[in-house]
């Protein structure tokens, strides 16, 4: 979603601009089209990408919050279907590498954002299949 607005040197630029300590007032709902599967099952859902503020890490900013509210979503959806509550959250991937992003995304998820115990995708899924994580025994 945000390659379509900004190049990866633009967002590590305009990231550095913003307070992610504070909310930026815009109510974005950042979709590539319209439709959306999960938290909300709407094939119709429209993409809210508007008012643009002038400064582009103003509009950055939104967008990032944009992205962290529809992941505190879809936990709150998973918590509401009986998953455990969410206490931590590790993440890889280029998102993770943003602090802005990162902090914006432990205010939003009201969870500390830690590190990786690996970058390989892998690794978090075999950890559940050995029963090594869930139901609080999640590595520290």
């Amino acid at each position: 979603m945000l390659a379509r607005f900004f190049t990866p040197a633009e967002i590590a630029a305009l990231s550095a601009r913003i307070d992610p300590s504070r909310p930026s007032g815009l109510d974005y709902y950042p979709l590539p089209a319209p439709g959306e599967r999960f938290p909300v099952n709407d094939p119709d859902l429209a993409p809210r990408l508007t008012p643009r503020p002038a400064d582009d890490a103003a509009f950055l900013h939104g967008l990032l919050e944009g992205l962290a509210r529809i992941e505190a979503e879809g936990y709150r959806r998973l918590a509401a279907l009986g998953a455990d509550p969410l206490c931590a959250v590790r993440s890889t991937g280029g998102g993770a590498k943003n602090p802005a992003f990162s902090a914006i995304r432990a205010r939003m998820l009201g969870v500390p954002l830690r590190p990786a115990l690996s970058q390989d995708a892998a690794v978090g899924t075999a950890l559940l299949a050995l029963g090594l994580v869930g139901e609080g025994r999640a590595p520290s």
